[in-house]
């Protein structure tokens, strides 16, 4: 991989006549950014593929604190007599926070491979954000309902009929 332009073939060359030798082929692929991982025309699809992926991050450490927080705060004033489970508030929590984390991890892996490969990876990385998102609210949902003391564990409730 060339990180500088290649230098000229050794030896004179004439201005018109087409430039073959060892060092040609390697001037060619310069020239069109194929021996680059950020090639003129994609940086922009490289910046916003980095910045999904920080957005990710930042949401997997920022779910992990209210998480921590939240679990703490829920389960100070749980026990049995009440009827709540603090398992129910901790399993939310790690669905949010293990999903959101193990797809990020995916979402790193596939994107460098598209990098390595020259393809497009700003859709993978906005992709992976989305479904971050999706998990972090599903365990959300899971936290929310370990705190509903009407609907408890899996119960459905039905309005009474007058």
């Amino acid at each position: 991989m060339t990180w500088s332009h290649p230098s000229p073939p050794s030896g004179p060359s004439q201005p018109g006549a087409s430039q073959s030798g060892p060092g040609s082929t390697e001037r060619a692929e310069w020239a069109r950014g194929g021996t680059t991982l950020f090639p003129a025309g994609r940086v922009a699809a490289r910046v916003s593929t980095v910045l999904l992926l920080v957005a990710g991050a930042l949401l997997t450490l920022l779910t992990l604190v209210v998480g921590i927080i939240a679990v703490v705060s829920a389960t100070a004033g749980c026990d049995a007599a009440t009827g709540c489970s603090p398992g129910r508030f901790l399993g939310g929590a790690a669905i949010a926070v293990g999903g959101s984390f193990v797809i990020g991890v995916a979402t790193v892996v596939l994107a460098i491979g598209a990098w390595v490969r020259r393809r497009t990876s700003w859709w993978i990385a906005a992709l992976g954000f989305v479904l971050a998102i999706v998990v972090v609210t599903w365990g959300g949902v899971v936290f929310a309902q370990a705190t509903d003391p009407v609907a408890g564990a899996d119960q459905v409730t039905a309005l009474p009929l007058h």
